[in-house]
């Protein structure tokens, strides 16, 4: 029995060999389908320095229908469409650049340390140590975390340290290890 071989673009099945194979990537309709497909995924950008590179179409220009359709190798655009196109681009382009902001100012958070400490309700002193009285104690001064036991987790006697809930002792009992 000889193996098939399916082809994504043409929808077409064909014994495989490599002659056959060959063939059939070389072909008029493969190519004109492979094209197609990834036009799908081109930017406007992109189509817009596509569509420049090619000169216009004679046909489709003097309102006659062109035969070729969107596999015309020259160009369909007409102004109004070069300019939607543009604009299209354009808009791409901000929304790129408003991506590669950072999500908090993206967004409008305030990014200062004092918003944040508010957040976590934990007060900015000037100087600890001039403050009077016994020192505090440093796990009673973080902020509690919040971070919920799954309720499959909670009926289970003892867990491994992994999945146990992390408390703010933890952080006291870490040993960090010196880098070269």
């Amino acid at each position: 029995m000889v193996k098939r071989y399916y082809c994504d673009f043409c929808d077409c099945s064909y014994p495989y060999s490599d002659e056959a194979f060959k063939k059939h990537r070389t072909g008029h309709h493969h190519i004109k389908l492979r094209r197609a497909h990834y036009d799908k995924f081109k930017n406007a950008r992109e189509r817009l320095e596509d569509e420049a590179k090619k000169s216009k179409c004679r046909r489709f220009l003097s309102g006659q229908e062109c035969s070729f359709g969107d596999s015309c190798v020259f160009s369909h655009l007409t102004q109004a469409g070069t300019e939607a196109l543009q604009q299209l681009a354009l808009e791409e382009e901000r929304q790129e650049r408003k991506m590669q902001i950072p999500t908090a100012q993206r967004e409008g958070l305030d990014l200062s340390v004092d918003s944040w400490l508010k957040q976590r309700k934990v007060p900015l002193t000037e100087d600890s140590d001039a403050l009077p009285g016994p020192a505090p104690d440093p796990v009673e001064t973080l902020a509690p975390l919040n971070t919920p036991l799954p309720s499959a987790l909670l009926s289970l006697p003892r867990l491994p340290p992994s999945l146990a809930p992390v408390t703010p002792r933890c952080y006291l009992q870490v040993e960090f290890a010196e880098w070269g």
